[in-house]
């Protein structure tokens, strides 16, 4: 009788710890595009999801570095595309610059075959969850998407792709500040 407890109780164990440890490791799955809200932004975008491209990006242009003095951070300044193609003028900290790799249609015998962009810090909301995440800045008005998130905030999301899905997150789980303009798209 004891032996016949014992075994139960180890096999209730065993249960209850293998299905806390498969809900710590639920993942979120993304369709191949998402409503992306960006915190300090104030603005929700339609991104499309890149698990072939490394960083983030966001529809910006005339991005300008200015160099900090004394021990403040170096600025950048640019024009953030809205999502109804108005531009707001934003000022933000500069996190780091990095190298994309331009497509050869792209640039010359005498170009460089990369671009160098500014890269930000900013909180990334999908579906309801929250990552601070690196986001260059780049003009995007050619592309379908305002954003693309690639695998380095997926991997930061904990998120899967089913490429074969749109949307697949609820975007009210991350609800506009009341501070910040409605720049939905």
């Amino acid at each position: 009788m004891r032996l016949a407890v014992l075994i139960l109780l180890a096999i209730n164990t065993l249960f209850t710890s293998l299905a806390v440890h498969a809900g710590a490791n639920a993942q979120q799955v993304f369709g191949l595009s998402e409503y992306v809200y960006i915190e300090e932004l104030g603005v929700r975008y339609k991104a499309k999801i890149d698990t072939g491209a490394e960083s983030a990006s966001i529809n910006a242009i005339n991005a300008k570095v200015e160099k900090g003095r004394g021990k403040k951070d170096d600025l950048v300044h640019f024009d953030l595309v809205l999502p109804n193609n108005t531009l707001k003028s934003v000022s933000l900290p500069l996190s780091k610059h990095i190298r994309i790799k331009r497509r050869a249609a792209d640039y010359g015998e005498d170009e460089k075959d990369y671009s160098r962009r500014p890269v930000l810090e900013l909180t990334l909301c999908v579906g309801g969850q929250s990552h601070k995440v690196e986001v260059n800045l780049a003009d995007r008005r050619q592309f379908s998407k305002p954003m693309l998130v690639g695998s380095d905030p997926l991997t930061a999301f904990g998120a899967l792709v089913d490429p074969s899905k749109k949307y697949l997150q609820d975007k009210s789980l991350c609800p506009i500040k009341a501070d910040s303009e409605e720049h939905d798209e």
